[in-house]
Protein backbone atom coordinates (compact mmCIF):
# COMPACT_ATOMS: atom_id res chain seq x y z
CA UNK A 1 0.00 0.00 0.00
CA UNK A 2 1.28 3.34 -0.40
CA UNK A 3 1.57 6.66 1.53
CA UNK A 4 -1.12 7.93 -0.28
CA UNK A 5 -3.46 5.13 -0.17
CA UNK A 6 -2.69 4.72 3.68
CA UNK A 7 -4.20 7.95 5.05
CA UNK A 8 -6.95 8.35 6.34
CA UNK A 9 -10.38 10.20 4.68
CA UNK A 10 -10.45 13.47 6.16
CA UNK A 11 -14.14 14.46 7.60
CA UNK A 12 -14.64 17.26 5.89
CA UNK A 13 -13.24 16.02 2.82
CA UNK A 14 -14.33 18.62 -0.17
CA UNK A 15 -17.12 15.86 -1.76
CA UNK A 16 -18.83 14.80 1.75
CA UNK A 17 -21.84 16.12 2.64
CA UNK A 18 -20.51 17.32 6.40
CA UNK A 19 -18.12 19.93 3.87
CA UNK A 20 -21.07 21.28 2.24
CA UNK A 21 -22.95 21.95 5.17
CA UNK A 22 -19.82 23.32 7.31
CA UNK A 23 -19.45 25.68 4.08
CA UNK A 24 -23.16 26.76 4.64
CA UNK A 25 -22.56 27.93 8.39
CA UNK A 26 -19.19 29.68 7.62
CA UNK A 27 -20.62 32.78 8.56
CA UNK A 28 -20.22 31.35 12.19
CA UNK A 29 -16.65 31.02 14.02
CA UNK A 30 -15.30 27.42 13.29
CA UNK A 31 -16.08 26.87 17.82
CA UNK A 32 -19.97 27.95 16.71
CA UNK A 33 -20.34 25.60 13.73
CA UNK A 34 -19.11 22.29 16.10
CA UNK A 35 -21.10 22.99 18.06
CA UNK A 36 -24.57 23.58 15.69
CA UNK A 37 -23.29 20.21 13.97
CA UNK A 38 -23.04 18.40 17.59
CA UNK A 39 -26.80 19.53 18.10
CA UNK A 40 -28.12 18.57 14.69
CA UNK A 41 -27.10 15.16 15.26
CA UNK A 42 -26.39 14.50 18.38
CA UNK A 43 -25.95 10.69 18.06
CA UNK A 44 -24.43 10.59 15.03
CA UNK A 45 -20.27 11.32 15.50
CA UNK A 46 -19.97 10.68 11.52
CA UNK A 47 -21.79 14.02 11.21
CA UNK A 48 -20.39 15.92 13.43
CA UNK A 49 -16.64 17.79 13.18
CA UNK A 50 -14.25 19.44 16.00
CA UNK A 51 -13.14 23.42 15.63
CA UNK A 52 -9.64 21.96 14.93
CA UNK A 53 -10.93 19.86 12.23
CA UNK A 54 -12.74 22.93 10.66
CA UNK A 55 -10.22 25.28 10.66
CA UNK A 56 -7.54 22.13 9.55
CA UNK A 57 -10.07 21.76 6.11
CA UNK A 58 -10.22 25.77 5.93
CA UNK A 59 -6.63 26.33 5.95
CA UNK A 60 -4.72 22.93 5.16
CA UNK A 61 -7.10 20.96 2.61
CA UNK A 62 -8.06 23.18 0.21
CA UNK A 63 -5.93 24.68 -2.95
CA UNK A 64 -5.68 27.81 -5.47
CA UNK A 65 -9.27 29.40 -5.57
CA UNK A 66 -11.23 26.95 -3.57
CA UNK A 67 -8.82 28.26 -0.53
CA UNK A 68 -9.69 32.14 -1.38
CA UNK A 69 -13.61 31.39 -1.22
CA UNK A 70 -13.62 29.32 1.93
CA UNK A 71 -11.58 31.78 3.58
CA UNK A 72 -13.77 34.91 2.45
CA UNK A 73 -17.10 33.50 3.72
CA UNK A 74 -15.57 33.04 7.17
CA UNK A 75 -17.00 35.72 9.46
CA UNK A 76 -13.21 37.73 10.09
CA UNK A 77 -11.67 36.67 6.81
CA UNK A 78 -8.03 36.14 8.40
CA UNK A 79 -5.89 35.05 5.51
CA UNK A 80 -3.65 33.28 8.14
CA UNK A 81 -4.15 31.85 10.94
CA UNK A 82 -1.93 32.31 13.18
CA UNK A 83 -1.02 29.87 16.60
CA UNK A 84 0.30 30.90 19.44
CA UNK A 85 2.63 28.50 19.83
CA UNK A 86 4.54 29.58 17.10
CA UNK A 87 4.10 33.13 17.97
CA UNK A 88 5.73 35.70 19.97
CA UNK A 89 4.62 35.79 23.46
CA UNK A 90 2.37 38.90 24.03
CA UNK A 91 2.07 38.61 27.63
CA UNK A 92 3.39 40.49 30.48
CA UNK A 93 4.15 43.49 27.70
CA UNK A 94 4.12 46.72 29.45
CA UNK A 95 6.01 49.65 27.67
CA UNK A 96 8.09 51.44 29.08
CA UNK A 97 8.16 49.51 32.11
CA UNK A 98 10.69 51.40 35.21
CA UNK A 99 12.03 48.56 37.78
CA UNK A 100 11.45 49.82 41.67
CA UNK A 101 15.65 49.70 41.23
CA UNK A 102 15.21 53.12 39.60
CA UNK A 103 13.76 54.84 42.37
CA UNK A 104 14.86 58.52 43.07
CA UNK A 105 17.95 58.56 45.43
CA UNK A 106 15.68 60.83 48.08
CA UNK A 107 13.40 58.35 48.43
CA UNK A 108 16.38 55.71 49.89
CA UNK A 109 16.44 58.65 52.90
CA UNK A 110 13.17 58.86 53.66
CA UNK A 111 13.05 57.17 57.73
CA UNK A 112 9.07 56.38 56.88
CA UNK A 113 6.90 56.13 54.47
CA UNK A 114 4.51 58.91 53.17
CA UNK A 115 1.45 58.90 55.08
CA UNK A 116 -0.45 59.73 51.55
CA UNK A 117 0.36 57.69 48.06
CA UNK A 118 0.15 59.49 45.21
CA UNK A 119 -0.40 58.54 41.92
CA UNK A 120 -1.49 60.15 38.18
CA UNK A 121 -2.85 58.52 35.45
CA UNK A 122 -2.38 60.47 32.19
CA UNK A 123 -5.22 59.97 29.03
CA UNK A 124 -4.62 59.12 25.71
CA UNK A 125 -2.42 61.19 23.66
CA UNK A 126 -1.81 63.19 27.47
CA UNK A 127 -5.17 64.71 26.17
CA UNK A 128 -6.05 64.49 30.04
CA UNK A 129 -4.58 63.61 33.25
CA UNK A 130 -5.78 62.25 36.50
CA UNK A 131 -4.28 62.26 39.33
CA UNK A 132 -5.00 60.37 42.80
CA UNK A 133 -4.07 60.62 46.72
CA UNK A 134 -4.68 57.81 48.95
CA UNK A 135 -3.96 58.30 52.70
CA UNK A 136 -2.55 54.75 53.83
CA UNK A 137 -4.17 54.45 57.31
CA UNK A 138 -7.79 55.33 56.21
CA UNK A 139 -7.47 54.37 53.14
CA UNK A 140 -9.53 57.12 51.65
CA UNK A 141 -8.97 57.91 47.82
CA UNK A 142 -9.18 61.19 46.77
CA UNK A 143 -9.54 61.62 42.79
CA UNK A 144 -9.05 64.92 40.87
CA UNK A 145 -9.04 65.92 37.09
CA UNK A 146 -5.87 67.97 36.20
CA UNK A 147 -5.65 70.78 33.59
Amino acid sequence: MTRHQSRRRLKLHPDGPLYEVVDYLLRKSPEQIARTLKCMTPNDPRRQASYETIYNALYVTPLGSLEKGLIANLRQCIGKRWLRSRGTDRRNQIPLLLSIHMRPPEIEDWLMPSPLGKLSHQGANNSSAVGTLVERTTRMVIRAKVD
